[in-house]
């Protein structure tokens, strides 16, 4: 199949044109028509590149067929490499994916439900078949399900991740309760009086005397505590709460396929 200097091929090779054109054709006959015909067939697409391509190939819609698969990084390739190209693609894609995330790994997402294999921390309950290898790991840690066909995911629902050892919980499963350390002071001296009391105390009224036997009162006192006066964080949650935002927890239940 011929081209033109243009790079765009033709149907037929006019090897008549060609001799009108003064190409040279050169045969074992060497009869001029035939050495014509041959010099116009060395101006087309031959496999060993002698001519090569000065633009796009148009094929008109038509097909290449019978495509050898290449092998070499500059040849074309058929149908089938593709196909095996991305069986190993997806192959690779789904290794790697199971190498970055591991049967139980924890994630955060905006999503609100099940996908994929990751499923949301929320206690609910999964088949101990389907999800063998999870249920190897965790066990019943988190809840032993119906006791025979299912095991319960973890539940993170209202709650902060933390790392376990050091002054957590013991173990993964245990959620350690809220807490806050104990708040202490005093009041001493000789006089208690309307602007006595510092930090989280504070007195109001006519001031207390007393003497070396017993107190002498001038007038009723009142001695308050208030733990908001020496920071403004207390008091203003019923619980411990630092600043946050929600999100959804996810436990990888099973390897990609």
């Amino acid at each position: 199949m011929p081209y033109d200097s243009q790079g765009n091929f033709t149907r037929l090779h006019n090897w008549e044109q060609d001799r009108i054109d003064d190409i040279d054709i050169v045969t074992d006959h060497h009869d001029e028509e035939d050495d014509n015909f041959a010099e116009g067939l060395n101006q087309c697409l031959l496999r060993t590149g002698i001519a090569p391509m000065q633009g796009n190939l148009n094929l008109g819609g038509f097909k290449i067929t019978r495509l050898g698969k290449g092998t070499d990084d500059t040849d074309a390739v058929n149908k089938s490499q593709l196909n095996e190209t991305s069986s190993h693609v997806t192959s690779s894609l789904t290794a790697i994916l199971n190498k970055l995330w591991k049967i139980g790994d924890i994630k955060a997402s905006v999503k609100d439900a099940n996908h994929d294999n990751w499923f949301l921390c929320n206690g609910q309950a999964i088949s101990r078949t389907e999800y063998a290898d999870l249920f190897a790991l965790i066990s019943t840690k988190f809840g032993q399900g119906d006791g025979t066909t299912t095991f319960n995911l973890p539940d993170y629902r209202g709650k902060f991740l933390r790392g376990l050892g050091g002054d957590s919980a013991g173990n993964i499963q245990t959620t350690q309760a809220e807490g806050l350390p104990n708040i202490t002071g005093q009041l001493s001296g000789e006089q208690l009086g309307a602007n006595s009391g510092s930090g989280c105390f504070s007195a109001s009224g006519q001031a207390i005397f007393w003497t070396s036997n017993s107190p002498y009162y001038v007038g009723k006192n009142t001695v308050g505590f208030d733990a908001s006066k020496s920071n403004a964080i207390y008091g203003a949650s019923s619980h411990v709460t630092p600043i946050n935002q929600a999100v959804n927890f996810f436990i990888k239940v099973k390897e990609e396929e």
